[in-house]
């Protein structure tokens, strides 16, 4: 018997999503950050995110306001990272019977600022029991205008690959939980992430963007997705990566290196785009005029092999899969 584990996060989600047959109003289905959908006019996108109590979350280290703001922010990252604006949001939620009930009005609280500061509407949900702990399943739609969405693999051969702001900082900031150190500004990070929803816009109206993602499980390990669906390589060059000033003598509280939390931590829900290498200083310029955040090149694609490395090296360590980790 071959189990979840020994197949891994992603290659059961390629074994299962394969035989799937499409439709008329499917533009595009499994493989990306949603599908996109045609309905009348309209082109619609559709993701959904799980978000389970000692896996994505602990009651003692985050309050039930920022569990729900965080299960909701990772599903919206989604429609961010194919360049759409958030409509509506419904929630599904799973408590044992004896849950309490002001707890977990306060987690769907959380939701519902998340989804209302993102600009859309949580429109309703379903419930259910759980036989111990709490899961929540939020399902998003958005709206993207017509040849104006990126997807994951649109990259191109001497493509120079950037990210927004700083990655690594919501791994810094739970590590920060784990080991009781003081540091706001990360734990901020990894409890309210902010989908940068304004940003995927702005990237997708631009026809040097060529590919793009939200960082979920890591840097190297979402830009290998690029590179899978690009059926190109993408080489990071690790002094490229951008250092947050908040991880500044960070690595003497931990027992982990800055690089493997800015290459392999996971849950910054930041942007990584594939860029026309003639205009990427010009954007990179232009993104921190208007966002007040970088957009650091980190790297390049590559022909004649399929995947990301790190220096011209496979990486050790790429970043977080649920069976594998």
């Amino acid at each position: 018997m071959r189990t979840i584990c020994d197949l891994g996060e992603f290659g059961f989600i390629d074994r299962v999503t394969g035989p799937l047959k499409g439709a008329d109003c499917v533009v595009l289905g499994p493989g990306d950050d949603c599908a996109v959908l045609r309905a009348g006019g309209m082109l619609l996108l559709a993701s959904c995110d799980g978000f389970v109590e000692n896996i994505h979350f602990r009651r003692e280290w985050a309050g039930p306001e920022d569990i729900g703001w965080k299960a909701a922010a990772a599903a919206l990252s989604d429609i961010a990272a194919m360049g759409g604006s958030a409509l509506f949001a419904l929630a599904t939620i799973s408590c044992p019977r004896d849950a309490d009930a002001d707890y977990m009005a306060r987690v769907c609280a959380g939701i519902a600022e998340a989804v209302e500061h993102c600009g859309a509407a949580l429109v309703g949900g379903d419930m259910t029991c759980s036989p111990s702990g709490t899961m929540l399943d939020l399902s998003v739609v958005g709206a993207v205008t017509e040849g104006r969405y990126v997807t994951r693999d649109g990259a191109r051969p001497g493509d120079l690959v950037a990210v927004t702001g700083y990655p690594g900082q919501s791994a810094a900031g739970l590590l920060a939980l784990v080991n009781g150190v003081d540091a706001p500004m990360l734990i901020q990070s990894h409890l309210r992430p902010e989908p940068r929803l304004a940003a995927g816009r702005w990237m997708a109206r631009r026809d040097a963007v060529h590919a793009m993602i939200d960082l979920s499980d890591g840097l190297l390990q979402d830009l290998g997705h690029i590179g899978q669906r690009s059926g190109l390589g993408v080489n990071v060059d690790s002094d490229l990566v951008p250092l947050a000033p908040a991880l500044n003598g960070f690595e003497s509280a931990i027992s982990q290196s800055l690089e493997s939390l800015t290459l392999s931590g996971g849950e910054d829900y930041e942007l990584a785009v594939a860029l026309d290498p003639g205009e990427a200083a010009g954007l990179c310029a232009d993104f921190a005029a208007e966002f007040g955040m970088p957009l650091t090149v980190v790297g390049r694609v590559e022909e004649g092999w399929r995947g990301v490395r790190l220096d011209g090296q496979e990486a050790a360590h790429l970043g977080f899969d649920h069976f594998t980790a």
